[in-house]
């Protein structure tokens, strides 16, 4: 899901669009095999022969009447004040987790590229953060002990202290403090342990593919590289908890589907929010 402020501001791509290079391969195309054995195209196919890249650009279109738009900046600017005045500072926040995934950041490097992991990444959906209900997500940051500690899980009704700062777009909380579990849901949660077998299991992707970005198994991977190399950009690469080689073969969601399928049958209530 992509707010609003990170169209506008953080890659202002209304009014101007946005360009961007998708990879292409001549061979796997017609469906015929790569001399290399590659199954995707990557980094590493830049100097084949058959690989070619096609330039894409997009346009946003406004949908709203010119009255409309000029209340939704008004809106978008007490949005940023409101900002402004929690930035920095710590706040009383609550909600209901929507996911804890582990946190990886890349290092690249001249010669090779080192993952690892950093903590954990809670997601909420929507809560409060001082009196204000926020409807967009915003996220939480753990360190492996507090994880260990907290045992949090998807499902589980917080209220904890933290401070708020603006990251890519991202409303992120750090500085965890006065953690109360209102409710606990009991499903197994994450561990430092399970988090780096995760590591060693999972692929990372080039590409941010849709289906990947709604699963459970789908995870975002910050790339630390110095301002002079990004150009001013920044940068995330997807990454895959369960190890699964090719995107367009994961069945991972139609399983989840089976699944509800076969309790709805049996008569089971089973209560299930859209990915």
């Amino acid at each position: 899901m992509v707010s609003v402020f990170h169209v506008l501001k953080e890659k202002a791509c209304y009014p101007r669009g946005c360009v961007y290079f998708k990879w292409k391969c001549r061979k796997l195309n017609h469906k015929l095999p790569c001399p290399r054995s590659y199954e995707h195209v990557g980094k590493k196919c830049t100097s084949c022969a058959d690989y070619y890249d096609e330039k894409i650009a997009k346009s946003p279109k406004l949908l709203l009447s010119e009255e409309d738009y000029r209340d939704f900046l008004n809106d978008l600017q007490d949005f940023g004040i409101w900002l402004n005045t929690r930035n920095g500072r710590e706040s009383e926040c609550a909600g209901t987790i929507r996911s804890v995934k582990p946190r990886f950041i890349l290092h690249p490097h001249y010669n090779r590229n080192s993952l690892s992991v950093n903590g954990f990444l809670v997601t909420f959906q929507e809560g409060f953060i001082g009196l204000t209900h926020l409807e967009d997500p915003f996220y939480l940051l753990l360190n492996p002990s507090q994880q260990g500690r907290l045992r949090l899980c998807e499902g589980d009704r917080v209220e904890f202290r933290a401070t708020l700062r603006l990251d890519r777009g991202r409303i992120i909380l750090y500085r965890l403090r006065g953690m109360e579990i209102e409710e606990r849901v009991g499903d197994e949660a994450w561990t430092i342990a399970a988090a780096r077998q995760a590591l060693f299991r999972g692929r990372m992707y080039d590409q941010q593919y849709e289906k990947c970005l709604h699963c459970p198994y789908g995870s975002l991977v910050d790339i630390q590289e110095s301002p002079a190399s990004l150009n001013g950009r920044k940068r995330r690469k997807l990454f895959c908890l369960k190890g699964i080689e090719n995107p367009e073969y994961c069945i991972e969601q139609a399983s989840q589907q089976l699944f509800c399928a076969d309790h709805c049958r049996s008569g089971e209530r089973l209560v299930v929010e859209s990915p």
